[in-house]
């Protein structure tokens, strides 16, 4: 039985002639972020990146004949983020023999250079929150300019001015939170680049 580390790094499609995805394995949303409702119907091009994309054709030509298809896949997960995994491609069959359709099953490997999984992990990561920081910026601009047109305004006095004068404090301070959130996400994806570089060297 395959432990939950195992599942959580395994995906398994299955998917007709016609390229059309017809179901997932359970694992499959931890591993590309996509339901089962969302790629049901659709070509399993959506899960797929890079020369794989135009590969399909011949794995499932080599599974025909051969009845299985073997080497690299390079999947596209819900973010738009591509990952490399070991995987193959075998033909399906009725128990009267007819070709239904294909399975494919792809495995993230951990290795020398680190687990896969845990790489697209961070780039998820650092995009998710680099996102967040531009949509809190646009929000947190008009509400600086507005009090700051505020206290420009000479009627602002007394226990007012007092309240806005801290509520423009605490605008700033949220501010730089937001920064330092958008300087984590940046040195995530600079580490992540920088590790890459390192391992391309020392190939």
């Amino acid at each position: 039985m395959w432990s939950l580390g195992e599942t959580a790094r395994c995906l398994a499609v299955t998917f007709g002639k016609n390229g059309l995805i017809s179901s997932l394995s359970p694992g499959a949303e931890q591993v590309i972020g996509f339901s089962a409702r969302d790629l049901v119907g659709e070509p399993i091009t959506r899960i797929l990146a890079d020369r794989s994309v135009f590969e399909v054709a011949s794995m499932m030509e080599q599974a025909t004949e051969r009845g299985l298809w073997e080497g690299k896949i390079v999947h596209l997960n819900q973010s738009g983020i591509s990952f490399e995994a070991a995987g193959n491609v075998s033909m399906l069959l009725t128990h009267e023999g007819p070709k239904i359709g294909f399975l494919m099953v792809s495995t993230l490997v951990r290795n020398a250079d680190g687990d896969p999984y845990e790489q697209v992990a961070v780039k998820e990561v650092a995009l998710k929150l680099r996102t967040f920081a531009h949509e809190l910026n646009n929000p947190l601009a008009v509400m600086m300019g507005f009090t700051q047109l505020i206290l420009l305004n000479a009627q602002c006095t007394g226990k007012v001015r007092a309240d806005v004068d801290k509520l423009f404090s605490e605008l700033k301070r949220v501010i730089q939170v937001v920064e330092r959130l958008h300087g984590y996400a940046l040195s995530l994806q600079e580490t992540e680049r920088s590790e890459v570089f390192v391992r391309s060297a020392g190939a």
